[in-house]
């Protein structure tokens, strides 16, 4: 009897271990996923890549034109370099680019100017921008090829002239020359991609304004120039102060109408 029971005991321990290791075999089974389910999930999938791709991918339209964005905020593209050319002298070639507009504006200026006055020694050029635009040290501005700094005349030039810019005083400055110049840009206001504004030290206006008075040069056109002398903070006329400007001009140009990135 107590062998029969060993028997019995041993024979529900062998199908007990076959169930559990066919159990373990067995692989899970999980609720089969419904038609929308499948499609909401897949949605989110797709979903998900899209933003990915869309932050690691960003589209951007190519500027057309050469100057790009603010004179204190932008870029110069297809530079046009200013050349040597007689009767001036380019300080810094490297930082002599601007737009093709630009450029011929101030070959322009600076010719007639010339012209009128043949025996003017050499005018110092400063910087219009870097080749491909953006910050240059000693300015906020020049930075999308539409700014450029002008020297002036002088009765006799001075020694460190044109290497350097020198300060303007009543007994130093030609002003039939310098005047001639400063009207030769603003003649380009109406004209595509003409002068915008000049920045010149708000005394300087005043020698200019004094000696065009004296030559018969009117007050109403003389207003329409100069903002001498209603005041550094006057809203009237081209030519405006700004300080650091009593030894050059500093000409700012029009937004060419091609540039459609220019601002």
């Amino acid at each position: 009897m107590r062998g029969l029971v060993g028997l019995v005991v041993a024979s529900s321990l062998v199908v007990s271990s076959a169930a559990d290791a066919k159990s373990r075999h067995q692989p899970t089974k999980h609720p089969k996923a419904t038609p929308t389910k499948q499609r909401s999930t897949r949605a989110a999938r797709t979903s998900a890549l899209r933003e990915h791709e869309h932050d690691r991918v960003v589209m951007r339209e190519l500027a057309r034109g050469q100057s790009v964005g603010e004179p204190w905020a932008g870029r110069l593209q297809h530079p046009t370099a200013l050349p040597p050319g007689e009767g001036y002298v380019i300080r810094r070639p490297s930082r002599a680019f601007g737009t093709e507009t630009t450029v011929e504006l101030i070959e322009r200026a600076i010719g007639e100017t010339l012209e009128a006055f043949p025996d003017e020694h050499v005018l110092a050029i400063g910087d219009i921008s870097a080749e491909s635009g953006g910050l240059i040290t000693q300015h906020r501005s020049h930075q999308s090829g539409r700014d450029v700094d002008i020297g002036l005349f002088y009765n006799e030039q001075p020694a460190d002239y044109p290497a350097n810019f020198v300060h303007a005083t009543e007994d130093n400055l030609d002003c039939a020359a310098t005047f001639k110049l400063l009207e030769s840009f603003l003649a380009s206001t109406d004209d595509d991609g003409g002068v915008l504004m000049i920045f010149l030290d708000f005394d300087v206006q005043g020698i200019l304004y004094s000696w065009a008075l004296d030559h018969g040069i009117s007050e109403r056109r003389l207003g329409r120039i100069f903002q001498y002398p209603h005041g550094r903070g006057s809203s009237e006329g081209l030519v405006r102060h700004v300080a650091n400007h009593d030894n050059h001009m500093h000409v700012r140009f029009k937004c060419p109408s091609e540039d459609t990135a220019c601002h």
